[in-house]
């Protein structure tokens, strides 16, 4: 229960109910959020590193899209769905490990679009990945 009595929201209740194969296919999961933000991790495996021994990255891009729409699916009502409609990233660096941790943030939001920002990090908690992305919110 909330201080004012309210039952606790379960805000990760939508995204992980929305969770699509892909995420078992590359190896990622919803990990940790609450309003407004979703954390995905993956586990990195051979199978998705690309010719020169690297994370894939579209693998990236994808993590990062999740935590994104996550992030925005904590907010939404049941009748309401999103998708992406702009994505940009940054690859600040190679990722070192078997670990990237992507974190999604509602930025800004109006009734129809909403903007969002991901931070991307290696299994040392080093910033990796940073982009930011949009959504539209439609009846679902």
């Amino acid at each position: 229960m909330t201080s004012d009595g309210a039952p606790e929201k379960d805000w990760l209740a939508m995204p992980r109910s929305l969770v699509s194969p892909v995420y078992d296919i590359l190896g990622f999961s919803i990990t940790d959020g609450g309003e407004g933000w979703v954390e995905c991790t993956l586990v990195v495996r051979d199978e998705l590193l690309n010719a020169y021994g690297a994370l894939h990255g579209g693998v990236w891009m994808i993590v990062a899209d999740s935590a994104q729409g996550g992030a925005v699916r904590t907010m939404l009502t049941a009748d309401e769905q999103t998708a992406t409609v702009q994505s940009d990233f940054r690859w600040l660096r190679r990722l070192e490990g078997d670990r990237l941790r992507c974190v999604g943030r509602v930025v800004r939001r109006t009734r129809q679009v909403w903007h969002t920002s991901v931070e991307c990090f290696d299994g040392a908690g080093g910033l990796v990945g940073t982009g930011t992305a949009t959504f539209v919110v439609m009846p679902r």
